[in-house]
């Protein structure tokens, strides 16, 4: 299953049969995949291998810096720190820096 993150992260509602609350819808259809993709949409597929990966890694927390922008959303999600009208990267890496001082909780 692949989560789909809307450039709209406040958006609730379907899109091309798939239904997106606050932003994040999921969906296996590669048709669709390839459709959100087109239109400006970040698709996450989720792998056998990184399935496999993420079990037999530690549980050592990324450097926020190296996150992925879903990541990142996840991250402040987890975190409750308000991106609201922030879409672009740098932008959400500041929020999440100014919120935690500069340090990543653990």
């Amino acid at each position: 299953m692949a989560k789909i993150f809307s450039p709209n992260t406040q958006y609730t509602g379907l899109s091309a049969s798939i239904l997106f609350v606050n932003g994040v819808g999921e969906t296996s259809d590669p048709n669709l995949l390839e459709w959100f993709r087109d239109h400006g949409y970040i698709v996450e597929e989720e792998t056998t291998e990184e399935s496999v990966a993420s079990n037999d890694e530690p549980d050592t927390p990324k450097p926020i810096e190296e996150m992925t922008l879903p990541e990142l959303k996840e991250y402040a999600e987890k975190n409750q720190i308000d991106l609201k009208g922030l879409t672009k990267k740098d932008d959400i890496l500041a929020a999440i820096q100014g919120a935690s001082n500069g340090s990543v909780s653990e």
